[in-house]
């Protein structure tokens, strides 16, 4: 058996660059060499910090853990039964199939070599760039919440929070027709949202957020899609509906922010939507917008780390002062000269 360099979490908070097994290809796998993986800042923050707990659901961060869920490459090896990729291909890969004795967690997005079932794949178009590719499961969170209400052409659309989903869903409401107002607490996501995901940006560090779209529209505005994932700003998202408005929760709620009053929807008589997770559909569809130019991911990333810097790249996430957006892993640095060789597991 092989292994491959990866990311591992072996602590909360401690962070190794390291290598980990790999598993002996089946005959529907496929080898992937992976040239850019992109962090996922909000999720892998919950799980480094430990956080990332689930009611009623098994730990599904225990360290030591390999994180990330997106990446990008090149098909190297396919196993027999495998005709959907062949090698050569540039594909988008979820993550690496984890070791059979593997102890610990395993998302395995930040591995330089993916072993994964070739139907769990998407293949890229040529003028997609490994960069841009590797940021498609986030993406895919944004165009999920942004595709979830009903939109009317100008209608107004309060996103709140500046991070990647929120930039993401902005970009996709205004592509549906919406004018898009961006709110945030930091001024470099804000000019970010102003280039390439809002028709304007409004900096909430003074609180005025629910004074400014009151005097601008009195009776509320028709959208709401928070990311910001406290019951505060869900709080402020609602003051600004309509009544009849829709509201998107497109964020991580942990338990101490995951209570809603439903009276504050009642009152409105607000639709509210809950997007989750990913569907294939929905991951080609935001793919399809990055290729004709709708949804700019490449351009939103604002940091780029070879693997052994990992270290350094989740010291940004830690650093409650760090301005940073999209973060990139590239691998390409840590390649063995000898082309990598598999055998199919009988």
């Amino acid at each position: 058996m092989r292994s491959a360099q990866a990311i591992v979490f072996n602590a909360p908070r401690e962070v190794a660059a390291e290598e980990v097994p790999l598993p002996p290809l089946t005959d529907t796998d496929v080898l992937v060499e992976i040239e850019v993986s992109s962090i996922s800042p909000g999720t892998e923050r919950w799980v480094l910090t430990d956080r990332l707990h689930v009611p009623g659901q098994p730990d599904l961060t225990a360290f030591p853990h390999v994180p990330g869920y997106q990446a990008a490459g090149t098909v190297r090896t396919v196993g027999g039964a495998v005709d959907s990729v062949r090698p050569g291909d540039r594909v988008f890969s979820r993550n690496c199939r984890p070791p059979a004795d593997w102890c610990g967690s395993w998302w395995g997005g930040h591995v330089g070599f993916h072993v994964a079932d070739h139907r769990e794949l998407i293949k890229l178009p040529e003028t997609v760039s490994a960069r841009a590719a590797s940021s498609l499961l986030l993406a895919q969170v944004g165009f999920n919440g942004a595709s979830k209400p009903r939109v009317g052409q100008g209608d107004v659309a309060v996103v709140i929070g500046a991070g990647l989903v929120g930039q993401y869903a902005g970009q996709v409401l205004r592509h549906r027709g919406a004018h898009v107002i961006l709110c945030d607490l930091r001024e470099s996501r804000l000019a970010m949202a102003a280039r390439y995901s809002a028709d304007e940006v409004y900096n909430n560090a003074d609180g005025g957020l629910v004074a400014f779209i009151a005097a601008r529209y009195p009776k509320g505005v028709d959208i709401v899609l928070e990311t910001a994932s406290t019951n505060r700003t869900i709080r402020i998202g609602i003051e600004l509906l309509r009544r009849g408005g829709q509201l998107i929760l497109n964020g991580y709620y942990p338990p101490e922010e995951s209570s809603l009053d439903w009276h504050w929807l009642r009152t409105k008589e607000i639709t509210t939507y809950c997007p989750n997770s990913r569907t294939r559909r929905r991951l080609e569809r935001s793919l399809e917008l990055i290729e004709s130019g709708h949804l700019k991911v490449e351009e939103l990333v604002t940091h780029e780390f070879k693997f052994s810097q990992a270290t350094d790249a989740y010291d940004l996430l830690l650093d409650p002062t760090a301005e940073f957006l999209g973060i990139a892993i590239g691998w390409s640095s840590i390649r063995d000269e000898e082309d990598p060789h598999y055998v199919i597991a009988s």
